[in-house]
């Protein structure tokens, strides 16, 4: 009975650090130069008597989604023109 709340609780971790992730992704989509960090689960066996069918679910960070950004050209008050990625 414990290994199946542990194994609940794994999966329970795995969906917050998830949210986690999509969060940050979401609060920084606008800030120039982010990198909008890619998540996913993975599967990790149970090892022991009897849980040859039971799994752990973690969340694994694969990288990065490194497509640029939009170019965006500002023009300030004195006439100057800088360009950043968006």
């Amino acid at each position: 009975m414990d290994r199946m709340i542990y194994l609940s609780m794994s999966g329970a971790k795995a969906t917050m650090q998830r949210q986690e992730t999509l969060a940050n992704n979401l609060a920084n989509v606008s800030t120039v130069g982010f990198r909008a960090e890619l998540a996913g689960f993975r599967a990790v066996p149970v090892e022991g008597s009897g849980a040859s069918t039971r799994v752990y679910s973690l969340e694994s960070t694969p990288g990065y989604d490194a497509t640029p950004g939009v170019v965006a050209i500002v023009v300030s008050r004195s006439g100057r023109t800088s360009a950043g990625c968006r």
